[in-house]
């Protein structure tokens, strides 16, 4: 991989990952705008199981954040063999979970309906999806690897044309009158192309061997990687619940401000891989100057960014908010709570630089730490000010002392390290 020395270059990395991040969450929130035509109860349906979908891919992302953290390694010890056998062995570890997920999401599905008092036809969608989950899970670890080893321009036009036809088949389905089970079997049917063409474009350059070694070194990350975002979408999952139960007015409108969060986080998130992959390959080759250098770019363009993307945020909030929030009062409830959605924004995007160093030093323990510790702040205020008269407001300021403490902590970690690094 072309080496990280000015700005240029690594917006060549971080660009493209961010973008097919972004790209990749406009899958779901297609079908959220596509079934908010269709009815109000099956927005509220596909909210809560996207909750529950979203719990359920948190392991496979956490195989996919180790298996991407040490393949950046291996390639800046020029490692080839290795690399093979890492990914070889998270292809492994993503099929037996993706089996036990399935299982026991298929066995206690009967529960979610009635604990966030939304239709039946809810199950419907799930269970459609659960057909899927292997199949997205692989793509997940797949893609990952792919953006990793320098394709993400690849990778990025690939989650583009899935978009596209996502959206022209969606529409379908739901002129066709199948609803919300038609816009979950168009999910399931694009996620297993994908598969299909990846794998084929993979494995070539995958070894399928188990390597006890490898195995280990995946599941020592995979460990606090887990607990990390295991703290996330258990508040992620009660802060929903929080907001089901006030009323379908105002879980519509936050199944729409949840999405459009995704949407800034995933682009974030993707940012801040490039960001990572940079400072994982340049701990491989053990350059400190080199570390140095990324540090320096990679702080001028969060930087930038921080300003730029909350202003695109908002103006890409309000069209939503007009293409599915038609009623009036549904957009009276909506734009009370924008503000602060836009603050998330900015806080979110100011304090990747400090969590995509960390991912790229391997300090997993201390972001699982971190996100214990904001994920009950978040929740403890949420419900407390949900039951004043700030009611959906009160909620979504929790969402944004959850981001503010997450930055204090990181910052407060990567300052401390730096101070050792220096010393030492």
């Amino acid at each position: 991989m072309k080496e990280v020395y000015d700005v240029k270059s690594q917006l060549k990395i971080s660009l493209p990952i961010a973008f097919e991040n972004l790209v990749n969450i406009l899958m779901t929130l297609v079908d959220t705008l596509v079934i908010s035509l269709v009815g109000t109860k099956e927005l509220a349906a596909l909210g809560a199981m996207s909750v529950i979908i979203n719990m359920m891919q948190m392991s496979i992302q956490t195989i996919n954040v180790s298996n991407n953290t040490l393949v950046a390694n291996s390639l800046g010890e020029n490692n080839k063999n290795k690399v093979q056998l890492i990914v070889g062995n998270s292809i492994i570890l993503t099929i037996i979970i993706s089996l036990i997920t399935i299982i026991f999401i298929y066995l206690i599905q009967p529960i979610f309906p009635p604990l966030f008092k939304v239709d039946g036809i809810a199950l419907a969608y799930l269970t459609i999806r659960l057909t899927g989950f292997m199949q997205s899970s692989l793509v997940t670890v797949l893609s990952g690897y792919q953006r990793t080893i320098g394709n993400q321009k690849n990778i990025l036009k690939l989650r583009i044309i899935a978009v596209i036809l996502n959206l022209i088949l969606d529409l379908l389905a739901v002129k066709m009158g199948h609803g919300i089970v038609g816009v979950a079997l168009v999910t399931v049917i694009i996620d297993t192309f994908l598969l299909i063409y990846l794998w084929l474009y993979s494995i070539k350059d995958i070894t399928l061997k188990f390597v006890k070694s490898h195995f280990q070194q995946i599941l020592k990350l995979f460990k606090w990687n887990f607990i990390e975002r295991i703290a996330s979408r258990i508040d992620n999952f009660l802060f929903n619940l929080i907001v089901a139960r006030m009323g379908n007015l105002e879980y519509a409108v936050h199944v729409i401000l949840i999405q459009i969060s995704n949407i800034y986080e995933s682009f974030i998130q993707g940012f801040g891989d490039g960001i990572t992959i940079s400072i994982g390959i340049a701990n491989g080759k053990r350059e400190k100057d080199y570390i140095q250098r990324i540090k320096s770019i990679s702080k001028k363009l969060i930087n930038y960014f921080s300003i730029i993307l909350p202003i695109i945020t908002a103006f890409i909030s309000i069209i939503i908010m007009l293409i599915s929030l038609r009623e009036k009062e549904l957009q009276i409830i909506f734009l009370k709570v924008f503000p602060i959605s836009i603050l998330c924004a900015y806080i979110t995007m100011s304090a990747t630089y400090y969590f995509s160093i960390l991912r790229g030093m391997k300090e997993f323990k201390f972001l699982a730490q971190r996100n214990m510790i904001s994920s009950i702040i978040k929740i403890i205020f949420a419900y407390i000010l949900s039951l004043t008269p700030l009611g959906i407001i009160g909620v979504w300021i929790g969402f944004l002392l959850y981001g503010i403490v997450q930055k204090y902590l990181s910052k407060k970690q990567y300052n401390k390290l730096t101070t050792n690094l220096a010393e030492n």
